[in-house]
């Protein structure tokens, strides 16, 4: 594979705490996506994204050539629980604790193969098509997080016009309002509409490797050997694109992807309207996600 632009860009200053991963070889590239954690007991260090991701990509640098999407699939099961075998808490603690375990989401290209698959959400451009990968529990509770955010923006409005001593019904400062507000609003520290939805958050892992309208596959040690995983078809001279969702609106290069995110920094830095996310632009990050982005001809 020729590689024409890549980056790997960490949302915190410190970029030992970046949760994403790339991998490219002559056999193999590869996206990897550690899953932002909504921990309670908080076993991993810096994070069960860094930890995953990190066990991910070491797992890619020993993959053979003729490997395919099932021994992918199985060897990062198999990392991922001797991972929680030497852990202190034990193996028994993660297989009844969905949501403390190490998660990731990767898209793997395979050059023997001539495919690429996703497993999970990381996304994949071939030729300027870009195959869906959003969850459904993921577009839910955007939904919910973007519900909450404006609930939020009209109680402080009537608050205002309440101190200002105006007498406008909440009906009165429609949408317009409201999107004023959101695209001029200083990005905050906190995000206090995703501290409402934190317990959903929390009850999507019960939904991991599961099938049903709310399942979804994520690496986490305990995935089905059976669950079907998106494959995309890549021919030699393809022109393929991988990226994390860190980038949520796509484009067929990384300048244009960019710039795009700054758009919405600036259009929707709460994420709650053109692009509903769990989470939004917060000061003192360098984006709401970490992102990772591959172009290469195939």
């Amino acid at each position: 594979m020729r590689i024409i632009e890549q980056c790997c860009r960490g949302k915190h200053t410190d970029q030992t705490l970046n949760e994403d991963g790339l991998f490219v070889s002559d056999r193999f590239a590869a996206v990897v996506d550690g899953v932002t954690g909504k921990s309670v007991r908080h076993p991993w260090d810096p994070s069960g994204g860094v930890v995953a991701k990190d066990a991910m990509l070491d797992m890619l640098s020993s993959l053979p050539a003729d490997a395919g999407m099932r021994d992918v699939q199985c060897l990062v099961d198999e990392r991922f629980r001797a991972a929680y075998q030497a852990h202190p808490l034990g193996p028994s603690f993660f297989e009844h604790e969905p949501l403390e375990r190490l998660q990731a989401n990767a898209v793997v290209y395979s050059a023997s193969k001539g495919e690429a698959w996703l497993f999970g959400d990381c996304q994949i451009m071939v030729n300027g098509v870009r195959t869906p990968t959003l969850k459904k529990v993921d577009e839910l509770l955007g939904d919910l997080r973007s519900f909450a955010a404006q609930a939020l923006q009209l109680m402080e409005a009537g608050k205002k016009r309440d101190a200002e001593g105006e007498r406008d019904t909440v009906d009165d400062v429609g949408d317009a309002g409201i999107a004023e507000t959101a695209a001029g609003a200083r990005m905050s520290p906190d995000d206090p509409a995703r501290e409402m939805i934190l317990p959903f958050l929390r009850l999507q892992s019960q939904f991991a490797n599961r099938r049903g309208e709310y399942g979804y596959f994520v690496f986490d040690g305990f995935t089905d050997p059976t669950y079907p995983i998106q494959v995309v078809p890549v021919r030699p001279g393809d022109e393929v694109v991988l990226t994390s969702d860190g980038y949520p609106l796509l484009a067929p290069t990384l300048d244009g992807s960019e710039r795009e995110l700054e758009r919405l920094r600036h259009e929707d830095p709460q994420l709650i309207r053109e692009y509903r996310s769990t989470k939004g632009f917060t000061a003192g990050l360098r984006s709401f996600d970490d992102r990772t982005y591959l172009r290469f001809i195939a």
